[in-house]
């Protein structure tokens, strides 16, 4: 499994991570249908997702590589993204994943013109405290 490398614009940390949804879709070149699990996202960018769950994901690279979906709401437009688990650190009960985001340049604008809302909307609520 390869490292992930944060050389992007830029990536969004959540003051309080948001929860979403996934599933496994394609293991290697096998297409796959799996249940939905529980997670959190703890930072977006463009290009990738760190997620949280207590689902201990098969990732073994002699099978290839494991394609997941992601569904979750940053402010109030529901999400759906695809992308690949390219790392995974193991803590006491839970499991974290870096997610490489395969969007089309809409999917991109649209995610940037959410974290900006979530960003602004943080921002606010720190100041009137």
């Amino acid at each position: 499994m390869m490292r992930f490398k944060r050389q992007e614009p830029f990536r969004y940390q959540f003051g309080q991570p948001i929860p979403c949804t996934f599933r496994i879709t394609r293991i290697g070149e096998r297409e796959v249908e799996t249940d939905k699990g529980a997670a959190e996202i703890h930072d977006i960018s463009p290009r990738g997702i760190r997620m949280e769950t207590k689902l201990h994901l098969p990732i073994d690279s002699a099978k290839g590589e494991m394609e997941v979906e992601l569904q979750f709401t940053i402010v109030d437009q529901p999400i759906t993204v695809r992308g690949v688990v390219i790392w995974k650190k193991t803590y006491a009960n839970e499991f974290q994943y870096g997610i490489s985001l395969e969007i089309s340049k809409q999917e991109e604008m649209q995610l940037i013109g959410e974290i900006k809302r979530h960003a602004a909307m943080y921002a606010r609520k720190k100041e009137s405290k």
